[in-house]
């Protein structure tokens, strides 16, 4: 399925944020790939002679997202064999995909093998460099098993890079780095999310663990109380369910 998005009024139109940005061809291309996404599955786009061509595999898509779910599926139940058959037999198909290569790093990693995890995640960030769960894993495999903050930070600033406004990453971060005994990086980032939300209560919470980290009591029970006034009570049992599918969990199988 090829779409074709003349680059004039009308397309500024559709896509207001864009406005400004036609000889930027770079951002064009960003925002075309962003939207047209679909599950895995990255769109090719080009941009030539004032026109946008977005290339859509509808075929790979219809083969391969079920395979890809089930392979999903079975990874978050820990069913790492049979992901790791199904992933291969994907990867084969469509090496280029990122994220099976991500899914497949994940795997691994949670087997405790942080090299074989490395090199497929690499694999992952040379298909698309924008992968912010690959990029963020790879920062706690050298957060948390190569005791390498210096190369974990350049990860994770990518990630960063890559989406600014994220306060979640930025407290995940932050929490990795916690538990890998840098307690003053991990502050960083805690702070650097407090700014772009306030009222989130992880972020509260997790400054209130580092204040009793740095022994000011005082500053993590004040913590600890805003995070309690912005904290929701537990929704009733039947609606439980309706929550959790609700939640902002990001991408499946993530750390």
């Amino acid at each position: 399925m090829t779409i074709i998005h003349p680059i004039d009024d009308f397309l500024f139109q559709l896509f207001p944020d864009l406005q400004g940005d036609e000889e930027d061809h770079q951002r064009l291309i960003t925002a075309f790939e962003d939207f047209y996404t679909v599950g895995p599955f990255l769109p090719k786009v080009t941009i030539e002679n004032g026109m946008a061509k977005v290339e859509v595999n509808i075929a790979a898509i219809s083969a391969q997202k079920k395979e890809y779910d089930h392979a999903v599926r079975l990874a978050e139940q820990r069913q790492y064999s049979e992901a790791k058959k199904v992933l291969k037999g994907l990867l084969k198909d469509n090496p280029s995909n990122s994220e099976y290569h991500r899914i497949y790093g994940q795997i691994l990693s949670d087997e405790g093998d942080q090299e074989g995890a490395i090199n497929h995640l690499i694999d992952a960030l040379r298909w698309n460099p924008r992968n912010n769960h690959a990029l963020t894993m790879m920062g706690n495999i050298y957060a948390k098993f190569k005791n390498d903050v210096e190369t974990a930070l350049v990860y994770y600033e990518q990630a960063v890079r890559l989406n600014p406004k994220d306060n979640i990453a930025l407290n995940n971060i932050g929490a990795n780095l916690i538990q890998s005994g840098k307690t003053e990086a991990g502050k960083n980032y805690f702070l650097r999310a407090l700014d772009i939300n306030p009222d989130y209560p992880n972020t509260l919470y997790a400054l209130g663990l580092v204040a009793e980290m740095e022994g000011n009591i005082q500053e993590a029970f004040e913590w600890a109380i805003k995070a309690l006034k912005k904290s929701k009570p537990p929704p009733p049992p039947h609606l439980a369910r309706i929550h959790q599918t609700g939640q902002r969990n990001g991408a499946p199988c993530r750390h």
